[in-house]
């Protein structure tokens, strides 16, 4: 409600105008007014900001030496792009050759020992356990000994005793009868002495078992005696000392344990002592530690080079990191504010005429510089496309795009009036019709439209002497646009 109040208010004050307009002219003045006029078009808004300054690379890395010898070979020169960890220097350092030899050397000595250790203890693990099995066997059978002395026969081992004699006897007699037949048929010359001496040692075998039987029998009856079971105890306790000594050896074991432990622990001081080695080493080969343009070589073939940490060695080479490549650029300090990150930006460079560079805002200084009395801040262009032909160092301008609209409605800065809700006057037919419209960017001499007027319509600019070829309303005349502020280009 109150906007239209507004634009009814605004409306009657250029009605007013229009007729004081008119009635001027109506008086016959001795000077005729002329209108100003422009038509509405269609074109391309670009708004933007330019500044002047070089092409830089996104950093200077200066590779130093942390080796010391002397330069045998430079495989880069200036202007040279290379890769990340690509040789770029190789150096001769006899005391690094030897140190990695001899490392070498401790390291298969160390490996040795190991090995001798760990086979040394596999042989005494298996001879303990074997010990410990036939210890234990033995102890077994002791006790099982003594416990059947301590317990005496059963009657069942009686009987059985018994039945051997009885067998035994048996076998005896037979054997005598046998042995006294073949002396009866020897001294009758039936047969050899052979025969009868066989029949003679089965005989004494024979007796033998029966004394053997007998003698079963007897201790099955009566047991054990004192000096069998003091016996059969001294078996036990040899047995179990024998056990206990067996046991006693896995102590060794262990101590041939630590002894690997040992060993393992010179095998990785050696292994260690080989790899530092081995980085010292190669330390004598200087890689790119990232990719770039070399920009500096400061050595020769020839040359001694002192070695040092990454602060304290002697520089080499010196790389510009040229991805991204980068384009510092300084803006005026009534341009910087609309100045941020992420805003396109072109760039070119009179070297290179009718080329443009597409780039992008990545960074604005906040500190200010001041150069001829004009203050000035550094922005930070990163390069997005190809930029073939562009050259450290190189100087380029660069146009920083802070509106872009593509075929939008446009009209002159002085055909928009009002503060607050915005105006045209139309010129139809000779007269002047005022119209509401709603307006977008602007590059300081042009207004886009976004509502209110179509495209070829006739607007009104203001009031000028009528030239001596006489200005008729609606015609349309080149618009003399104010001049740009500082630092601002329209196209």
């Amino acid at each position: 409600m109150k906007r239209g109040i507004i634009i009814g208010l605004v409306v009657v004050a250029l009605a007013a105008g229009v007729v004081a307009v008119r009635q001027f002219r109506g008086n016959g003045a001795e000077e005729r007014a002329a209108w100003r006029t422009a038509a509405v078009t269609r074109k391309d808004l670009v708004v933007s900001v330019t500044g002047s300054g070089s092409i830089s690379p996104a950093s200077q890395v200066e590779v130093k030496s942390r080796a010391t010898g002397t330069v045998t070979a430079v495989y880069v020169s200036e202007g040279d792009r290379v890769a990340k960890g690509q040789v770029l220097v190789r150096l001769s350092d006899p005391d690094a050759e030897a140190a990695v030899a001899q490392a070498q050397a401790s390291l298969q000595s160390a490996q040795a020992r190991l090995a001798q250790a760990e086979a040394e203890r596999r042989t005494q693990q298996v001879q303990t356990a074997r010990s410990i099995q036939q210890a234990e066997a033995s102890l077994a059978g002791a006790r099982a000994r003594l416990r059947s002395m301590e317990a005496g026969s059963r009657p069942e081992e009686i009987a059985q005793a018994e039945a051997t004699v009885r067998s035994a006897a048996s076998d005896r007699d037979l054997a005598r009868a046998n042995h006294a037949r073949n002396e009866q048929l020897f001294q009758q010359g039936f047969i050899a002495r052979q025969a009868l001496d066989q029949t003679a040692a089965q005989l004494r075998a024979a007796e033998e078992q029966y004394r053997i039987a007998q003698e079963r029998l007897r201790l099955a009856r009566s047991g054990a005696t004192a000096s069998e079971l003091d016996e059969a105890r001294a078996s036990v306790a040899q047995a179990e000392a024998a056990l206990a000594q067996a046991r006693a050896a896995r102590l060794n074991d262990q101590v041939r344990a630590q002894d690997i432990v040992s060993a393992r622990a010179s095998v990785v001081q050696a292994t260690v002592t080989l790899s530092n080695a081995r980085t010292r080493l190669a330390e004598t080969e200087i890689r790119a530690p990232v990719a770039g343009l070399v920009s500096d070589r400061a050595v020769e073939v020839g040359q001694t080079v002192i070695g040092g940490s990454s602060t304290s060695g002697t520089p080499v080479i010196t790389l510009a990191v040229v991805e991204p490549l980068l384009a510092k650029v300084m803006v005026d300090e009534a341009d910087i504010a609309s100045v941020r990150s992420g805003l396109e930006a072109e760039i070119t460079a009179d070297a290179l005429p009718g080329q443009k560079f597409a780039a992008r805002v990545q960074a604005v200084s906040p500190n200010s510089q001041i150069q001829s009395n004009v203050v000035q801040y550094e922005v930070i262009l990163r390069l997005a496309g190809p930029t073939e032909g562009l050259r450290l160092g190189m100087t380029v301008d660069a146009e920083l795009i802070l509106l872009r609209r593509p075929g939008v409605l446009t009209v002159p800065r002085e055909a928009v009036r009002g503060e607050g809700s915005k105006m045209v006057l139309i010129v139809q037919d000779g007269e002047l019709t005022p119209v509401p419209v709603q307006v977008g960017g602007s590059d300081g001499r042009t207004v886009e439209i976004t509502s209110g007027l179509t495209e070829g319509q006739t607007v009104y600019l203001g009031e000028s002497p009528a030239s001596p070829t006489g200005t008729t309303p609606g015609s349309t005349q080149t618009n003399p646009f104010m001049p740009s502020p500082p630092g601002v280009r329209r196209r």
